[in-house]
């Protein structure tokens, strides 16, 4: 048996998962309204140019620049940021941590006959965030790096 299993189930399962989750959710929100953006303003912009003549109107040259310019700072953020790596990795992680939990509860899988069930579940998640933190280590030095 694991001393303090509840306290490290309660101080630091629950709230890496919840972080995971969470954090997953958020980047997929991120990622799917930088492409929806993307796709509208990238569909837009010819029927705009065709329809209203740039040399005609300044207001419409005016309108067609900023687009394009926003069109272009939305695909250079949305690479910079990376939001659908993150939203991928986090939700690859919180759903880890999730299948361990299952697991772990149900006594199956790895669990089922375990000698040291709860040791099991502790070592399970302890390697889980750590090859996310790994993970996060590299791409920040690759990212400083560039």
């Amino acid at each position: 048996m694991v001393e303090n299993f509840d306290e490290f189930y309660e101080e630091f399962y629950e709230p890496q998962f919840e972080w995971y989750d969470t954090k997953a959710i958020s980047n997929k929100k991120y990622h799917r309204w930088m492409k929806i953006s993307q796709i509208a303003l990238a569909a837009l912009l010819p029927v705009a140019v065709t329809l209203f003549p740039v040399t005609s109107s300044t207001f419409w040259q005016n309108t067609i620049i900023i687009a394009s310019v926003l069109l272009i700072i939305l695909e250079a953020l949305e690479s910079y940021l990376n939001y659908q790596k993150k939203w991928m990795n986090y939700r690859t992680t919180a759903e880890g941590l999730r299948r361990e939990e299952q697991m772990f509860k149900t006594g199956t899988k790895e669990y089922e006959g375990a000698e040291n069930p709860e040791k099991m579940f502790v070592e399970r998640v302890m390697a889980l965030t750590s090859q996310e933190n790994r993970y996060w280590e590299i791409t920040t030095r690759k990212a400083q790096e560039a």
